[in-house]
């Protein structure tokens, strides 16, 4: 039986190691549009403790869904070889397939949502508009427009004269540039006396971040620096800086966006350059949050560390606060992949993880409570975008398993989850390993994120900040953190992101406010 398209749930582990099911659903005919339910009941040894349980039918099932197996056959066959070979503490399991009614049916996503969107069918306005809203606060040239989105200089022309109508961008000089109307102050100049010096700075990389967190900074103003002179007039060329400076409870607050993320040459420096300089420029920093979205690496059966869209993990050193893979390591000999090359990030001083680690309760409240501000500040503002949480049921967890399949696991926290939760740990992301990977380079890179993830116990995966970390790092700053909202399940920042994305840089700039609030008083 060749399968059109799959869907698996696994339900939610319960207190006894000999109840874990899971249940495989895959359309049985696309043309009947019937979907085959097959149940799957693990027995364990006696001697396996529960924790240890959870464990085994995690990276069972893992492996399991690597290659999802395309027939009967295949599929009996890939379940005997692991319990044989490499699951001994399995007892036994027990199958059932059967076919499910139209009632009970499941409508199963497509897995292009779950790429990371590189390649664009048709342009719309709202491409254009994010590569300005990526390029901010940088202006770009329609050329350089043109074939970021693989189109003609004309439609990329006609879009900005529509953005332009409505207020979004303006041209300057050879250049467009992102309009951020709301917040640019005419009059606003840099600090002088101590007491207005910074002593947090607070740094995104999306446009959608940078507005979730000038929304929750009280008594702002925000200035376009460049080449060393306050300007309100923007000019064309060169690096631009906006820094949005105002207060959080005791502390005077810097905060800035970067122009480019990732681990190109150009992004890379910009991006290092961008946080080297802002660090100089504010030289009374003393803690600095690296916020935005992200994305949460699932736990099919334990629902404490299972983080969820809306959720936030704070990087944690746990073991390592956050830890970036620049290369793989290949066999020479056999030109296999072997492992993963590292940096590994952390910060000095552990108040920020200390903070959340002791905030209980009354964190998660106050959090929900500056959300809740954050999101009603954004939509008064009349902002084009809507931060408000998507309907719960569009957080679906979908996993691509090759071969235009998708799974979608039923989340283990399903039946006790009260609402958004924080989460401690560790924070990575991957450099761009195309040349290693195969044919199907998105299949492939997920299976390299996924033994990523595995191999360092990483909690959320981001497009890339190590030129942030290292120039903060270097920059001898003893504080900081990574704040990511959970946008997605892969790097919050596939096209299944994009409903969520929104939500969750609120999310994750709320909880900046609410540790800030509980930093020791300024030095």
């Amino acid at each position: 039986m060749v399968a059109y398209s799959s869907l698996v749930a696994l339900t939610p582990i319960k207190q006894s190691a000999n109840h874990n099911v899971v249940v495989v659903h895959r359309n049985r005919n696309a043309l009947l549009c019937r979907e085959e339910k097959r149940s799957m009941k693990f027995f364990l040894r006696d001697d396996v403790e529960l924790q240890v349980g959870r464990s085994v039918v995690h990276n069972f099932f893992k492996q399991l869904m690597a290659g999802f197996p395309k027939d009967y056959v295949s599929f009996m066959m890939r379940v005997l070889k692991l319990m044989q070979h490499e699951f001994a503490e399995i007892q036994r399991i027990d199958m059932e397939f059967k076919l499910v009614s139209e009632e009970e049916q499941v409508v199963i996503p497509d897995a292009a949502q779950y790429d990371s969107g590189s390649e664009v069918e048709e342009v719309t306005v709202g491409h254009v508009q994010e590569v300005l809203e990526h390029a901010f606060p940088n202006g770009i040239t329609i050329p350089v427009m043109a074939d970021a989105l693989r189109c003609t200089e004309e439609e990329v022309f006609k879009f900005l004269k529509e953005l332009e109508t409505l207020g979004v961008a303006r041209s300057v000089e050879n250049e467009w540039l992102r309009v951020d109307t709301r917040n640019v102050d005419a009059v606003a100049r840099p600090p002088h006396g101590p007491s207005d010096q910074p002593t947090v700075a607070i740094i995104s990389c999306l446009f959608i971040e940078k507005q979730a967190v000038d929304a929750l900074i009280d008594d702002r103003s925000t200035v376009h620096k460049k080449e060393e002179v306050y300007l309100f007039q923007y000019k064309s060329g060169g690096d631009s800086n906006v820094y949005t400076m105002g207060r959080i409870g005791q502390h005077r607050v810097v905060a800035t966006k970067l122009a480019l993320i990732g681990d190109t040459r150009e992004a890379t420096t910009s991006a290092g350059s961008i946080t080297t300089r802002l660090l100089g420029n504010f030289q009374n920093i003393e803690h600095v949050f690296v916020v935005g979205v992200g994305g949460a690496v699932p736990h099919f059966t334990d629902a404490k560390r299972h983080a969820r869209l809306g959720d936030v993990i704070i990087s944690a050193s746990q073991p390592d606060a956050y830890i970036f893979s620049h290369d793989l390591i290949i066999d020479r000999k056999t030109e296999a992949f072997s492992g993963f090359a590292v940096r590994r990030w952390n910060p000095v001083d552990h108040v920020i993880e200390q903070i959340v680690a002791n905030g209980g309760d009354e964190l998660v409240s106050k959090w929900n409570d500056a959300t809740a501000q954050g999101v009603h500040r954004l939509h008064e503002a009349s902002t084009d975008i809507d931060f408000s949480m998507p309907p719960p049921d569009t957080d679906v967890l979908a996993l691509p398993v090759g071969g235009g399949n998708v799974v979608v696991v039923p989340h283990p926290n399903q039946a006790t989850r009260k609402g958004a939760e924080v989460h401690l740990g560790t924070v990575g992301a991957l450099a761009n390993f195309k040349r290693h990977t195969e044919d199907n380079e998105e299949d492939s890179v997920g299976v390299l994120r996924a033994k990523f993830a595995e191999e360092f116990g990483v909690r959320a995966i981001d497009a890339g900040f190590d030129s942030v970390i290292a120039a903060i790092s270097g920059s001898r700053i003893d504080s900081w953190a990574m704040i990511r909202g959970i946008a997605d399940y892969q790097h919050g920042m596939s096209r299944a992101s994009k409903l969520w994305q929104a939500h969750a840089a609120a999310r994750a700039a709320a909880m900046v406010r609410v540790i800030v609030e509980r930093l020791p008083s300024p030095q």
